[in-house]
């Protein structure tokens, strides 16, 4: 058989940087973030890439339409056009609200989209074209722009719109917040449906006094190994899980409780992982999952909140009882974790801890090869309308920053390009190349024709 053409590299053409400033005058001054807005893993740059089919009947040039809208947006989201500075006196994070603006940049591509299978399954390193550096100075004493925003024209008149954000700033939830209230400017709204809501001093617990409490102490030397960690070859691929599959899963378990469609997935992703890593059966394998908690503070926090909202939350178990576990017994384990965080006192000892951690500079130094993060963004409301002329994004692609590779899993909604995945779920993994090998082969056999294991494009 004949060696296929690789597909001719992405060639961009990009204008000079310009910066979309508030369309009127906004306050000035400096704001503090929230406990969980400084702790130190939120501090990359991470970024979606929203992607639109061309639309033949509309007239308006997509870039126009945004950047004014963006500009509009500034006037509700003024702190975004500032800059986030740390602070001498204790290292924390403020926003300088001195509407600098926001970094903007157009680009035109070489390519149709449909030739780039609409982002789906694409290379890191040519996805990183599509958005603006991801690279932060958190020490300059310039700060760094909390937000920004490319767009890119494509030949078939197709467009890309890429938003890299801080997680300093928001959560998943304050992206798709953000993002849809921008879109809502764009189509011709004269006001937001979701009014944003600062309030940060809401989730901010002071230092007690207390040693801090580093997770994963009590077990360090007893944790998993795998053969191919450390790794410096990572490696990304997606994962999609078919509606049929999910439910053949769920006939599986036996419960008296009910159970949602991430627990399951949870579990059946946890103990794929953890033989795909063949991790040693003696140590202790852990996963890690972020559990929302918007409606646990008394009163809730508002609709518009677009600040960190959530909790990582811990399940440790001796990898040979994962093993030996039954998908029931792994659903109860991560039902039961995620419940602990519905507890108002839970919560605030866990801001404490984490104001006691970045006090202390502790952290977990031990082995990670058997801890696996896993985050659920099927619900954040980044899969909302966001049509502002050019229907909605036919596909979403999440990036997230080299620094931050690790063993972990996104759970997405599935792109619009595959009709067979409606109802289903788009998994997108990170694991050593090795590793990666062994889940396709572990997946396929226990899922059969309900997996689909996808390498990115080169």
């Amino acid at each position: 058989m004949a060696n296929q053409a690789k597909p001719r590299p992405l060639l961009l053409k990009k204008k000079p940087l310009e910066f979309v400033k508030p369309s009127k005058h906004t306050p000035y001054g400096n704001l503090s973030l929230s406990t969980l807005d400084n702790e130190p893993i939120n501090e990359p740059m991470y970024a979606y890439i929203y992607v639109y089919k061309p639309n033949e009947k509309k007239q308006n040039d997509p870039v126009s339409l945004l950047r004014k809208a963006l500009s509009d947006l500034l006037l509700y989201y003024y702190p975004i056009s500032g800059k986030l500075m740390r602070r001498r006196s204790d290292g924390k994070f403020q926003l300088v609200c001195i509407g600098e603006g926001v970094p903007f940049v157009v680009a035109t591509a070489d390519h149709d989209l449909c030739s780039l299978n609409y982002v789906e399954n694409f290379a890191d390193e040519l996805a990183m074209q599509l958005v603006h550096e991801l690279d932060v100075n958190f020490q300059s004493d310039n700060g760094c722009h909390p937000l920004t925003l490319q767009v890119t024209k494509f030949s078939c008149g197709g467009f890309t719109i890429g938003l890299a954000v801080t997680h300093v700033l928001c959560d998943g939830y304050g992206v798709a917040t953000i993002f849809n209230a921008l879109t809502e400017l764009a189509s011709g709204k004269s006001k937001l449906s979701v009014v944003p809501v600062w309030q940060r001093e809401r989730l901010v617990e002071k230092l007690d006094g207390e040693p801090a409490k580093v997770p994963g102490a009590d077990y360090e030397g007893l944790m998993a190994t795998s053969p191919y960690m450390p790794s410096g070859d990572m490696v990304t691929e997606t994962v999609n899980i078919m509606a049929e599959n999910i439910s053949r899963l769920k006939d599986t378990v036996v419960l008296e409780e009910r159970f949602t469609t991430f627990e399951i997935l949870c579990a059946y992703i946890w103990k794929a992982t953890s033989r795909a890593l063949k991790l040693n059966l003696d140590g202790i394998t852990v996963l890690i999952i972020t559990v929302g908690i918007r409606n646990v503070p008394d009163p809730p926090l508002p609709e518009g909140y677009y600040g960190n909202a959530y909790i990582d939350v811990y399940v440790e178990i001796l990898a040979r009882e994962l093993e030996e576990s039954s998908i029931s017994d792994i659903v109860k384990l991560v039902k039961r974790a995620k419940k602990s965080v519905l507890d108002k006192r839970y919560v605030e000892e866990e801001l404490r801890n984490s104001e006691r951690l970045m006090k202390a500079d502790a952290k977990f130094e031990g082995v990670a090869d058997g801890v696996f993060l896993l985050t659920d963004l099927r619900n954040t409301g980044l899969f909302g309308s966001m049509d502002f002329g050019w229907n909605k994004p036919v596909n979403i692609w999440p990036l997230t920053p080299q620094e931050y590779e690790r063993n972990f899993g996104i759970i997405m909604r599935p792109s619009k390009l595959d009709p067979s995945m409606e109802g289903g779920a788009k998994v997108v993994m990170t694991l050593p190349r090795e590793a990666m090998v062994n889940l396709k082969k572990e997946m396929a056999k226990r899922a059969g024709s309900g997996i689909k294991l996808i390498k990115p494009r080169l």
